[in-house]
């Protein structure tokens, strides 16, 4: 019984964990692409800092993940 209450927990754990990481990624992603809209319209160049931004977010969201799931707790 104690195993599967320590399983229980530990699958909890992991699943706050990620859930944490998905928000971070919305967060990042999110961010991105509203400082690239800001951008462009403070700079009248349409779509060159949102798609820059926006990959730029991207690409650190995914080094996020990977950073976060390669850590050993």
């Amino acid at each position: 019984m104690k195993q599967q209450n320590n399983d229980s927990r530990n699958n909890l754990n992991n699943y706050a964990k990620y859930s944490g990481v998905a928000f971070e990624m919305l967060g990042i992603i999110v961010l991105g692409v509203w400082g690239g809209i800001r951008l462009d319209a403070r700079f009248a160049t349409k779509p060159l800092f949102t798609v820059v931004l926006s990959l730029a977010a991207v690409a650190a969201a995914m080094y996020l993940i990977i950073v976060r799931t390669q850590k050993k707790d």
